[in-house]
């Protein structure tokens, strides 16, 4: 047995208690840079060393977890100590450490200096700054090397803030930052990353920034989850810390953004972070396009539709390519078309504005769906790429993801119930229902019968050995072994019985729903007859807005027209309102300043430009506005719900907003609003 550990077996020790769930062999050699081999053999010396304090290395479910009685693990770790800083930099880690400070550092650094750092020599950093230089090539910046001068990175600023971003995300997820934000001090200093943090930013500054950000994004809109909050978070850090080393962005290279409140918050939080440094507008206009980029959710009380349009109207596009290519059915799905919508909202910011995201699951994602991921790339390139817009694998991996959950909610909603007929004798009968459920999970086998006592209730078909004259119900001879063939020809019979239980659905579901169309259609007629149409020479969007405010004053469906547009304003703010190629943009909202549900179509005398996807501007002529009470009735809030995905999937009803009288446009939005033909 050893008397003590090396400082490697220290790390793997600390590395079992810190994760709660221990840790498996490969996430060790993975996380050590060593061989299995070599992790077997240190963790065979750590079990030696334990034993003297009662305690064991156990597996559970492949992971490697301690055991034994907490004053005994408390005793082992007072024996182990601290952890050295850089215990965890292996020869892989050290190149990043290096591109980290190099980048962080305005200005040259010397070799000896980044070696005490990493407790290496400078002629062994000398060899991996080649490396290093090759990965900031790619990324278009450059080291420069001159003897007595030091080492170098130069090349654009807000490039060089991208590179270190993508750093340390590859170091540690947005999850596990917030983590060790919250860890004690002892845990955090055990973290291979959390040296580097400290050292550039400090224990405090890191606590300042948080609390900063905590207190100034409480009221943003749409709201972010912890994960984007933290992925923020680090933005702001490195902005804060490569503006004090004073570096600054280039002016030039930014356009003027839309996103006012966004400059307001993030001009705020720079304010508060750094009170001597007066707020440069590029570095405000910088820290905005990343919080608009980690932006995840659409506030519910403020909308009508259900999320931003020109992201439906792309996602239902989407679904559409994809239901054509795999044949299955999608476009009805509304769960899918909002995931996607929901995801397209913030992706496109990001693809338009060359922000990158991590997709951990990718790997994954295309071993278990590579049909479905190649799927969604074919139809994002069709989609999307009408716009210049090219999705990344990551992006692609959690659109796949939506894909993949909407198919098996289809396969889970329908379970088959199966009899089997086997004359052959029990044990064939068995092999033909344990093959069955195998290769058809949905499969739920109710009964094994002889072929005269056969029952045709209760089952969804039969799948025998032999052929049966004279059934109702649809039969599979299949063989006991249940070969590729015979599988097939079950797979072909469970596909035609899902088209025809489909038919069945939609018509047990219009006999259901005729009598709540009746009311509807009631409601319908009553709102649809308040709707008004006006031709207006509005110039800007900013008049239109206004003009809908007053008119619904006018009409006495709202008390308060600055309310109506401050409502409309913070909804318009939340993304595009824009149907692409239609022509057509949508306003809409819910404010307590409404008295009722109002309506109002304005065709423009000359058309004008609204952004649409991405920075592109689309040409419109025609504004619908769609105004509600906070408090607006759940029938109401229905039927403006069926409006608005009508305004997605039927080119009838935006050709009639756009060119029809008032009766077509009344006409066409009541069929719109009372039809439900998903």
């Amino acid at each position: 047995m050893a008397s003590t550990l090396t400082d490697r077996q220290k790390h793997i020790l600390y590395l079992i208690l810190d994760n709660e769930h221990g840790m498996d062999i490969d996430g060790l050699a993975r996380r050590l840079d060593v061989s299995r081999r070599t992790v077997h053999r240190d963790l065979q010396a750590i079990q030696g060393w334990i034993g003297t304090f009662g305690l064991h290395l156990e597996s559970e479910d492949s992971k490697m977890v301690l055991t034994g009685a907490a004053g005994d693990v408390e005793r082992m770790r007072a024996a182990v100590g601290e952890l050295p800083t850089v215990l965890a930099i292996t020869p892989k880690s050290r190149e990043v450490f290096v591109a980290l400070d190099l980048l962080m550092e305005q200005g040259p650094m010397k070799l000896a200096y980044l070696g005490k750092q990493l407790r290496v020599t400078a002629a062994s950093l000398s060899h991996q700054l080649n490396d290093v230089a090759a990965w900031l090539r790619d990324r278009g910046l450059h080291i420069t090397r001159r003897q007595g001068y030091g080492v170098e990175v130069t090349g654009d600023e807000e490039r060089r803030r991208e590179a270190l971003a993508e750093l340390v995300h590859a170091q540690i997820s947005p999850i596990d930052f917030m983590k060790l934000m919250h860890a004690d001090a002892s845990k955090r200093m055990r973290h291979p990353f959390y040296p580097w943090l400290e050292r550039w930013f400090k224990p405090e500054g890191l606590a300042t920034v948080e609390s900063v950000l905590q207190e100034e994004l409480q009221a943003v809109s749409p709201p972010l989850d912890e994960a984007a909050f933290y992925s923020f978070l680090l933005h702001v850090l490195l902005a804060c810390a490569r503006i004090e080393q004073g570096a600054a962005l280039s002016e030039p290279s930014f356009e003027k953004m839309d996103e006012s409140q966004d400059e307001a918050i993030c001009q705020a939080i720079l304010r508060r972070v750094l009170p001597h440094v007066a707020p440069a507008p590029a570095e405000v206009r910088y820290l905005a396009k990343h919080l608009r980029g980690a932006k995840v959710r659409i506030a519910e009380d403020v909308r009508l539709l259900p999320m931003n349009l020109t992201a439906m109207d792309l996602a239902f596009q989407l679904t559409r390519e994809l239901e054509a290519e795999l044949q299955i059915s999608l476009s009805g799905d509304r769960e899918l078309l909002a995931g996607i919508a929901q995801h397209l909202e913030p992706a496109i910011h990001r693809m338009t504005s060359g922000l990158g995201i991590r997709n951990p699951l990718l790997p994954e994602v295309k071993r278990q769906y590579p049909g479905f991921f190649e799927a969604v790339r074919r139809a994002c390139g069709k989609v999307l790429g009408r716009y210049g817009i090219v999705a990344p694998d990551e992006e692609i991996g959690y659109l796949t993801m939506h894909l993949a959950a909407a198919y098996e909610r289809q396969l889970a909603e329908r379970v088959w119930h199966v009899r089997i007929v086997c004359p052959n004798g029990i044990s064939s009968a068995q092999l033909l229902a344990s093959r069955l459920k195998k290769e058809f999970p949905n499969v739920l086998v109710v009964g094994v019968e002889s072929l005269h006592s056969l029952q045709e209730t209760g089952c969804d078909f039969v799948v025998a050995t032999t052929a049966i004259d004279n059934m109702e119900l649809p039969v599979a001879v299949v063989s006991p072994f249940l070969p590729p063939n015979d599988v097939k020809q079950i797979e072909q019979l469970i596909t035609r019985l899902e088209r025809e239980a489909g038919t069945r659905q939609r018509a047990l579901a219009s006999e259901r729903e005729a009598q709540s169309f009746a009311r509807a259609r009631s409601l319908a007629e009553q709102v649809c007859s308040q709707i008004t149409l006006r031709e207006i020479g509005a110039g800007r969007l900013a008049d239109v807005i206004q003009q809908a405010a007053d008119d619904a004053v006018h009409v006495g469906h709202a008390c308060d027209a600055d309310g109506v547009k401050r409502a409309i304003l913070q909804r318009e703010r939340l993304g595009s309102i824009v149907l692409p190629g239609k022509g057509l943009a949508v306003l809409h909202a819910r404010s307590n300043a409404l008295t009722n549900c109002h309506i109002a179509v304005y065709r423009l005398r000359q058309a004008i430009d609204i952004k649409g996807v991405g920075a592109q501007k689309e040409r419109v002529d025609t504004v619908l506005v769609l105004l509600a009470k906070i408090d607006e009735d759940l029938d109401v809030i229905e039927l403006l719900g069926r409006l608005s995905a009508a305004l997605v999937t039927d080119d009838q009803l935006v050709d009639a907003l756009r060119t029809s009288d008032i009766d077509g446009v009344q006409g066409q939005m009541l069929a719109s609003m009372y039809n439900d033909e998903e």
